[in-house]
């Protein structure tokens, strides 16, 4: 079956109605050589799966490869191409995903890695705030279904995300540890 066009939002910046994220004076980018290998796994193949998209026609690592070197099944694999095609396909914003060569961890990336952090540790309200951000909100239970799933195959092949408490979101893209 292919795949719905992507949303502007996902790759053209000139797109999106706010101002990226990374913009925003405090933030700064978390190295992405700090990361341990399961948050490294998480940003590795969401810049892999973005990677085509970015640089098409350039050689870019497999995806699928990925997954199979850190031992999530078919299961993760499927489910976290329906939740990359659910945010790539209707992203209501610009979604800050970094190239392969990046040394930084994107805003967005990080938020993912709350995302499956909380579903982890079975907090599905800290992911909904995640996915509220970048979904509409009948997009929303699909996309925590898949996210779900996705956290669970990590967690089957030893991938657990260092959960840093409980995330609240505030105004101005705020968040409480």
């Amino acid at each position: 079956m292919p795949k719905p066009p992507y949303s502007p939002f996902l790759l053209d910046p000139a797109a999106d109605p706010t101002p990226p994220a990374a913009t925003r004076e405090g933030w700064a980018p978390r190295d992405a050589r700090d990361l341990d290998p399961a948050a490294l796994f998480v940003v590795a193949t969401l810049r892999s799966w973005i990677a085509p998209l970015m640089g098409a026609g350039e050689d870019h690592p497999p995806c699928r490869d990925l997954f199979a070197l850190a031992g999530v099944g078919p299961q993760g694999m499927a489910a976290f191409d329906a939740l990359m095609s659910m945010v790539g396909s209707q992203a209501i914003r610009l979604i800050d995903m970094r190239g392969c060569h990046c040394c930084g961890v994107g805003e967005d990336e990080e938020a993912m890695l709350r995302l499956l952090a909380a579903l982890q540790a079975a907090d599905r309200v800290a992911g909904l705030f995640v996915l509220c951000s970048w979904l509409p909100e009948d997009a929303v239970p699909a996309a925590l279904d898949a996210a779900s799933r996705l956290a669970v195959a990590m967690a089957e092949a030893g991938l657990l995300l260092a959960e840093g408490g409980r995330i609240i979101a505030f105004p101005a893209g705020r968040t409480l540890h």
